[in-house]
């Protein structure tokens, strides 16, 4: 974790994955403090029928430092980059799950 979607109702090149990807990843190393190997990106196409172009939603574990500060940082980032590289403003969700209702693999 953190276990990042991004859905889009306009199609997003290969370019643009591995530069949102890279900003998000980025975002996941230096604010959030995740492992390298348990970050998670994953780029949809979706049909939007009513709300905003796109719509980012994180699954994070619950940690100390992830505060709303935290949060804050990587919603601010995660915007900026959506915007700059998709031209799009997503709609932005952040779960936090607590360790203890978590099972998980690989």
């Amino acid at each position: 974790m953190p276990v990042i979607k991004v859905f889009s109702a306009a199609s997003i090149t290969s370019d643009q994955v591995e530069t949102v990807g890279a900003d998000l990843e980025r975002l996941c190393l230096d604010v959030l403090r995740a492992q390298p190997t348990a970050i998670q990106i994953v780029f949809v196409p979706a049909v939007m029928a009513r709300g905003a172009p796109a719509l980012l939603e994180m699954h994070y574990r619950a940690q100390p430092y992830r505060d709303a500060d935290a949060l804050t940082s990587f919603m601010d980032g995660a915007e900026a980059s959506l915007l700059k590289h998709l031209g799009q403003t997503a709609r932005i969700r952040c779960f936090s799950v607590d360790v203890v209702g978590l099972s998980a693999r690989n």
